[in-house]
């Protein structure tokens, strides 16, 4: 039997490559973010998408929160322009300290 949260995966899986392919691609502007990393969060019939960097020197929390906006606006921009809004309303932009 075929849950809701398993169709909603199937639904959002060409969404979440598009995603994928485009935040690291914009995260290459940000020589202190490293590898990104994803984590899948399960709900009743939806799902989160954590997308994580590390974060690695020194930089301070006032750049790293500004440069999460500029990849929040990017991100909500392109996946305007992509037709993958839904996709992007389950997502979060975090870092965490390497």
């Amino acid at each position: 039997m075929t849950t809701r949260l398993d169709r909603f995966k199937k639904e959002m899986e060409p969404a979440k490559e598009i995603y994928i392919r485009e935040i690291k691609n914009f995260a290459k502007n940000y020589d202190f973010l490293g590898e990104m990393t994803l984590q899948e969060r399960p709900d009743i019939d939806t799902q989160d998408y954590i997308f994580r960097f590390e974060k690695l020197n020194g930089t301070g929390e006032d750049v790293l929160d500004q440069t999460l906006k500029e990849l929040y606006d990017h991100m909500d921009k392109f996946c305007e322009v992509n037709g993958i809004t839904e996709f992007s309303r389950n997502t979060i932009i975090s870092y965490k300290w390497r």
